[in-house]
């Protein structure tokens, strides 16, 4: 690092700005669900196959709670830990373990009726282990009871882009906060996709959940 990097990295500093930070632990993809087998959504530690499409929510649904449809996003996303082990003993702590717990979370309007901006909103989560040079698949809510709550008036259409931050710290105490990663969702209340099974197999179960985009079962 020569004098001007570090007379740069200062100048950053004190005007108390932050660079994205996408080469430690990253949000690599966005998932497509498992079928869900038994009722249960199993997910494998990198995408089986990656989802192509908008995601979709009905709001509206945010009333319904403690129904499965309650309003509310969640998604798998994969997350990469791009730190080497650094483990150089038997029994020795490995930093370079990450733990995510939380979220930060803008939104921008790209469709919608006037007074439809939404608030960002700092997510927080139960501990979620990203091992150094590993990746791990995890249930990000895009959009939280609160932004549900907000938006779940009837009738209302429009298309968002959440733009997700993942905060943490590593084993060694030392905090991180991703670059952003985007999605675009539409909010569809009362235009949701039905659901129904035949007789034959009555039980539906979907993966993440009922009232947004998902992957469903009849059995």
């Amino acid at each position: 690092m020569n004098v001007r990097t570090i007379a740069a990295l200062l100048v950053l500093a004190a005007a108390g700005c932050t660079v994205d930070n996408n080469a430690s632990v990253r949000i690599a993809n966005t998932c497509a669900p498992p079928a869900p087998a038994g009722g249960v959504c199993t997910y494998s530690a990198t995408c089986d196959s990656v989802w192509m499409s908008n995601l979709w929510v009905d709001t509206s649904y945010v009333s319904l709670s403690p129904d499965p449809r309650d309003g509310t996003l969640e998604w798998p996303f994969e997350f990469e830990n791009q730190r080497e082990a650094n483990s150089d003993r038997a029994g020795g702590t490995n930093t370079a373990t990450a733990f995510v717990t939380g979220y930060k979370i803008h939104y921008v309007t790209l469709i919608g009726p006037a007074g439809t901006a939404i608030p960002d909103v700092k997510v927080e989560d139960s501990s979620r282990t990203v091992e150094p040079g590993g990746s791990t698949v995890i249930n990000i809510p895009v959009i939280p009871r609160s932004v549900a709550t907000l938006l779940g008036g009837g009738g209302l259409l429009a298309t968002v882009r959440a733009e997700i931050r993942a905060i943490g710290a590593y084993a060694d105490g030392q905090e991180f906060e991703t670059g952003p990663y985007s999605v675009v969702v539409d909010i569809v209340n009362g235009r949701g996709i039905g659901y129904g099974c035949p007789a034959a197999t009555p039980s539906l179960s979907a993966c993440p959940k009922l009232g947004q985009s998902a992957m469903t079962t009849c059995e």
